[in-house]
């Protein structure tokens, strides 16, 4: 089985490094991948590895990193990711605590056994749920104590890793700690075959964020051509045929209510012109934030100069949070699951989101339950909803404070999830 699984990487490996220069993709440490590292390992004295696969395990990786920090000062720290987006997330979010960020390598044999050899960690660390055999293997056989954090099992990965419980029970055999967000999430890893007394529920990293609510802005409204009374829609990490139902419903409010701007942020940035074109289509004027944000910018002084602003680079979203009126959680209006809402409601924004948040369901009921967050049926309750926080402040302030009530009463997770690994760090 394991010859088999090597065979059908090697072959991805093949492909892979040819579709990356075809695609322009191809940037001067993808051979980190194959476990090309070069000399920048050395001199480190057995890391801390944590492997974060994008963004948003990224933010949650340097909250790790910095809760092992404050704990084991003298420990190093290197970090992994599979995405150029994590990457760049990654070298900002843990400046000053990461000691290196690099590509996770392959899942073949002689690679990761390469790259173990080369890092030599004291513990690994994996952020929610990225399990991969030949790694966990050569780990487990090193003698190296691997660690879950952050855990989740959503719905579908549930079902899928049921299907190969088997398989998936051999590599969970691999690790020393499951700290896992919810009950639900611990019942299904003992489920899918983890040893019980390994899982602890700790709570979900996101919540230790922070209140970002009142502090100063990072960017100010006209920075990016907008007036300080302007009222302004976020969509933040929006997918297909959700973008156009968005657009539809700020063209009729924006008939209704003077002022009225909408701020678009694709999940997937490469989807940023498709994007345009549902605005154009809706006949409204776009501009980009590339072409509005810094010192001198088109944007500076030029208010009403556009509609929709689409956000078309990575790592500005909690800008565009901090100044939003009200924020919809993108994801939610189509069966995409949801995207996180711990984020936008730290800024103090009233949060509203579709019926498809089935990614997050504990963080919705969270905040559901206390009234800190709105769930709309479909887009015309969207319109509904939104034109009534617009026109209603006392109902904005009253569900965002809620929500940060929220928030610092589930705050505390790093601490439990890194008390888990003092043993290994020592």
């Amino acid at each position: 089985m394991r010859i088999l699984y090597d065979i059908f990487f090697m072959l991805f490996g093949l492909f892979y490094l040819p579709c990356l220069v075809l695609k322009g993709k191809a940037h001067g440490r993808f051979l980190e991948r194959f476990g090309a590292f070069g000399r920048s390992m050395d001199g480190l004295d057995a890391p801390v590895w944590i492997h974060a696969v994008s963004v948003g395990e990224a933010n949650v990786a340097a909250r790790i990193a910095k809760g092992i920090r404050k704990r084991s000062p003298g420990v190093p720290i290197v970090v992994s990711t599979t995405t150029t987006t994590g990457q760049d997330m990654m070298e900002k979010a843990g400046k000053g605590v990461v000691d290196r960020v690099f590509y996770y390598p392959l899942d073949i044999s002689f690679i990761v056994s390469r790259v173990i050899s080369k890092i030599n960690p004291r513990l690994y660390v994996v952020i929610e749920t990225e399990l991969w055999p030949n790694l966990m293997t050569a780990l487990k056989r090193k003698g190296v104590p691997i660690a879950v954090v952050n855990g989740r099992i959503s719905d579908r990965s549930f079902r899928n890793y049921l299907k190969v419980k088997p398989f998936i029970s051999g590599m969970l055999g691999c690790i020393d700690v499951f700290s896992v967000q919810t009950k639900d999430d611990a019942s299904r890893i003992v489920r899918m075959g983890a040893a019980t007394e390994r899982v602890t529920v700790t709570g979900n990293v996101k919540f230790d964020q922070g209140i970002s609510e009142g502090l100063p802005l990072p960017v100010r409204p006209e920075d990016i051509g907008m007036r300080q009374d302007d009222l302004i829609i976020v969509a933040g990490s929006t997918h297909f045929n959700e973008e156009s139902q968005l657009i539809d419903v700020y063209k009729r409010l924006s008939g209704r209510i003077p002022g009225l701007k909408l701020i678009i942020a694709p999940r997937h940035v490469e989807r940023v012109e498709a994007v345009k074109v549902y605005i154009e289509e809706a006949g409204l004027r776009h501009m980009a934030y590339s072409g509005l944000r810094g010192k001198g910018a088109p944007g500076g002084g030029k208010t009403g100069t556009y509609d929709v602003m689409v956000v078309d680079s990575i790592g500005h979203l909690k800008d565009m949070y901090a100044l939003a009126t009200i924020v919809f959680v993108g994801g939610s209006l189509v069966k995409k699951g949801g995207q996180n809402i711990i984020e936008p409601a730290s800024y103090g924004k009233p949060v509203v989101f579709g019926p498809n948040m089935y990614n997050f369901k504990e963080a919705v009921r969270m905040f559901l339950s206390r009234e800190g967050a709105i769930q709309v049926a479909d887009a015309d309750e969207l319109e509904q909803v939104l034109e009534r926080l617009i026109k209603d402040d006392g109902m904005r302030r009253n569900i965002s404070r809620k929500a940060v009530d929220v928030i610092r009463e589930n705050s505390g997770a790093v601490d439990r999830t890194v008390s888990l690994l003092d043993r290994f760090l020592g």
